[in-house]
């Protein structure tokens, strides 16, 4: 007969009944250790409790953590947020940020003034891939400057000055045998990473390969000045110095800055995004033609104010139906006095008064309150009107409220707060119950090993007794006289 001990798979083996005696020594071991498993069983059962709070613990804390993030959201929808509107979006696109002041602008843009970059295109050559020169090493440093407000006359300059940006190191780049040629110089200054691009055109002409540099970014800093020191065939490709004649590129596009007016004032950017003329508004100006005047209406935003609401009121009352099934008659955490004043100290910031400065407090002034089973509920249409009728001072309530909540959850939830504790706790009796038990089975198959011993040994015992019995009967019976009653 094999016996399983409670909570491991170890088995014993009982012999069989007694060969010799009858004595049933499978019965009276097993009927022995059933007694001495009462202990392990108890384990057992510990261990189940145990594991039942830890799983309970693990629920508590996912809602715990689902209140957290709806209190996040409140907070973040509590944050001053802002819209900005053009009234042409041809003209501009506008976004704002929460830096944002709530006002009309009024934005005039000449499509002809946005900011652009420089554009070069030097003269045709047969091939893209003929050698130009004699392959000796030739040093190419292009520099980003600006060229004085001087119109260049058939793509050329006469009487420019060109001062670099003190913002862009000029950079080299070496032309020898291994890349001398229209393609091979293309990608050197590609590689080179000098804020300038380089590409062929082919015009379709008899000398149709043409090199095109175009500076990547926008603006009249962004012009470009070329020297070359070393090969002659390369210097009178690419050299291009726009305050003096040895210029062998021509200007097809003129670097620029933008300029536009907002509510009147002149505004210069090199970029045509701009993002400081309006404070905490970014404008993107378009292409259109001609001058255009625009609107831009930025307005504060509460849209999301009602989501947030009705997110957290849903969070909570999960929470609180969690904690309500947890510590309930018969339940795990019956009564668990840490759980229920996590609960409390929850529902004492929710139904507590905020210092906001503004006319919103409470929550019940938004419509939210407490019902008798302990949830909460929200009433839509007057926290729609609160929204509606003041979006300043209940963001302040929205955002006073979130803080207090996730700092809350933050404290109840962190390493060092109440659930990380029990929980910590809980595991440490887990293992404690794990290491009695396995000293607890080491005791029960020695105890087990012991009475198979001592029953066999008994049984023989017996047999030998009840043999010793049947000859002893078996020779007086042969004696003369002897009568067996």
């Amino acid at each position: 007969m094999a016996v399983t001990l409670p909570g491991t798979s170890t088995t014993g083996t009982l012999s069989a009944t007694g060969v010799g005696s009858g004595l049933d020594v499978k019965g009276l071991i097993s009927q022995l250790m059933a007694v001495e498993q009462k202990p392990l069983t108890k384990l057992a059962a510990q261990e189940a409790t145990f594991q039942a709070r830890l799983s309970m613990l693990g629920t508590i804390k996912g809602s715990l953590s689902s209140l957290q993030t709806a209190a996040q959201t409140l907070a973040t929808a509590g944050s001053p947020s802002y819209s900005a509107t053009a009234s042409d979006n041809a003209v501009l696109t506008a976004t704002a940020s929460s830096s944002a002041v709530a006002g009309n602008y009024s934005v005039s843009v000449d499509g002809s003034k946005l900011a652009q970059g420089q554009k070069l295109i030097a003269p045709g050559r047969t091939s893209t891939s003929a050698t130009i020169g004699a392959g000796s090493s030739t040093t190419v440093t292009i520099t980003l400057g600006t060229i004085s407000d001087v119109t260049p006359v058939g793509g050329q300059y006469s009487s420019a000055t060109f001062t670099a940006n003190p913002a862009k190191t000029p950079v080299s780049l070496t032309i020898d045998s291994s890349n001398n040629t229209l393609a091979g110089i293309r990608d050197a200054i590609n590689a080179a990473n000098a804020g300038v691009s380089a590409s062929i055109v082919n015009d379709g002409s008899g000398l149709p390969y043409r090199l095109a540099l175009t500076s990547n970014a926008t603006g009249a800093v962004s012009s470009m000045k070329v020297a070359v020191s070393g090969d002659a065939a390369i210097s009178s490709l690419l050299t291009y110095n726009p305050t003096a004649a040895t210029q062998n590129f021509n200007e097809t596009q003129t670097a620029q800055n933008a300029t536009f007016t907002v509510d009147g004032v002149s505004i210069t950017s090199t970029s045509n995004t701009v993002s400081d003329a309006i404070p905490g508004v970014t404008l993107k100006l378009a292409n259109k033609a001609g001058n255009n005047t625009v609107t831009v209406a930025v307005e504060r935003t509460g849209n999301s104010l009602n989501s947030a609401l009705n997110g957290l009121v849903s969070a909570y009352n999960n929470v609180n139906s969690t904690i309500a099934t947890a510590t309930a008659k018969g339940a795990q955490m019956q009564g668990e006095g840490s759980v229920l004043t996590l609960q409390r100290q929850v529902r004492g910031i929710l139904a507590g008064t905020q210092q906001t400065g503004g006319t919103y407090t409470t929550l019940s002034q938004l419509g939210i309150s407490f019902q008798t089973d302990g949830s909460l509920k929200l009433d839509s249409t007057k926290a729609s009107a609160a929204v509606s009728a003041n979006l300043v001072d209940v963001s302040a309530l929205a955002l006073a409220i979130g803080n207090a909540l996730k700092t809350s959850a933050d404290n109840i939830l962190g390493t060092e707060g109440p659930i990380s504790s029990q929980t910590t706790g809980i595991n440490k009796s887990i293992t404690a119950i794990g290491s009695r038990r396995t000293q607890m089975q080491a005791r029960l198959e020695a105890t087990q090993a012991r009475y198979q011993k001592q029953f066999s040994a008994l049984d023989t015992l017996i047999s030998n007794m009840n043999t010793t019995s049947t000859f002893l009967t078996q020779q007086l019976a042969n004696l003369p006289g002897f009568t067996s009653k």
